[in-house]
């Protein structure tokens, strides 16, 4: 049985949809193929639409593809202490969705063009930028 692969999109990434072959070569693969699922919180997907106006509406038309997950007050701990340390609201969302959970037992990459943003921060993550 192959295992499915699962990647968390940070704000970054999001704002690179369209324009780096490697994020539209993720969201091919994932639209391909039952084994990649991509995961989008809310948060960082905010925080993309502040830098970039239309990115909410982008997503929106992926919805077969992105898969959201709604922030809750288990997220919103993780940013908050990840914040105290000054870590973006972003990137915290992306920290806390990345990790093991009950969903991800096995926890995900997160698939960024913004590798630099998780160092320290305990996730695996997948260097888009490569």
């Amino acid at each position: 049985m192959i295992e499915t692969e699962h990647y968390v999109l940070d704000a970054p990434t999001l704002m690179a949809m369209g324009g780096n072959k490697q994020v539209s070569g993720l969201i091919h693969a994932a639209a391909a193929s039952g084994e990649v699922r991509l995961w989008v919180p809310v948060m960082c997907l905010v925080e993309a639409e502040r830098e970039r106006a239309g990115i909410v509406g982008h997503v929106g038309m992926l919805v077969d593809v992105l898969h959201m997950i709604d922030d809750d007050y288990a997220m919103a701990v993780t940013i908050a202490e990840l914040c105290r340390d000054g870590v973006p609201f972003g990137v915290g969302a992306a920290v806390h969705a990345a990790r093991p959970n009950h969903m991800l037992p096995e926890g995900a990459l997160v698939a960024t063009v913004a590798p630099e943003s998780y160092e320290g921060l305990g996730v695996g993550v997948m260097d888009l930028n490569r």
